[in-house]
């Protein structure tokens, strides 16, 4: 198994045990918090993938896939979405990302955000505007997992349904 691959599997597989309800006749203990970067590590994450989600965005205005699936993901990365398809490494990426740009700009927001020294992940709003103005807006939630490499931030991958977190408040 690949390196993002099996970054991608256990901070899926993590974060379904983290946020898995406990059975009430079987009290689990709490595990706690999971560690985090420092923050200078956190703030350089920040500033590193909001330049990929505004690079990720100006690309599907120009229609460029290529764009966004060489600068974004890494090599093997895995996408799947509400059929449950999943879509493995670049060359399915540009695929796939060859039709979807031709249909709606889009906008990434950051909902809720975990940070380590070399992986994180990031739930977001993935607000997307049809370019045909007869069709109406929609929004994906999404969860993308980072990895580190020699100091830059790629995505091993993600996964989406419709759907909208709420406005924090």
């Amino acid at each position: 198994m690949s390196k993002s691959v099996a970054l991608l599997a256990s901070a899926l597989l993590g974060l379904s045990a983290l946020s898995a309800p406990a059975a009430a006749a079987d009290p689990v203990t709490a595990v706690g918090d999971l560690p985090r970067a420092d923050a200078a590590d956190i703030a350089d994450f920040r500033r590193q993938v909001d330049a990929l989600y505004r690079m990720k965005e100006t690309a599907f205005a120009r229609d460029d896939a290529d764009t966004i699936v060489d600068r974004f993901y890494t090599r093997d990365a895995i996408t799947f979405g509400p059929e449950g398809k999943p879509v493995i490494g670049r060359d399915a990426f540009r695929d796939e990302y060859r039709n979807v740009v031709k249909i709606a700009n889009v906008k990434v927001e950051p909902v809720a955000t975990h940070v380590g020294k070399d992986a994180a992940w990031e739930w977001v709003n993935f607000r997307a505007f049809p370019k045909d103005k007869a069709q109406k807006p929609f929004t994906f939630i999404m969860l993308f997992v980072f990895a580190k490499k020699d100091g830059q931030w790629v995505s091993g991958g993600d996964a989406y349904t419709v759907g909208e977190f709420p406005k924090a408040g």
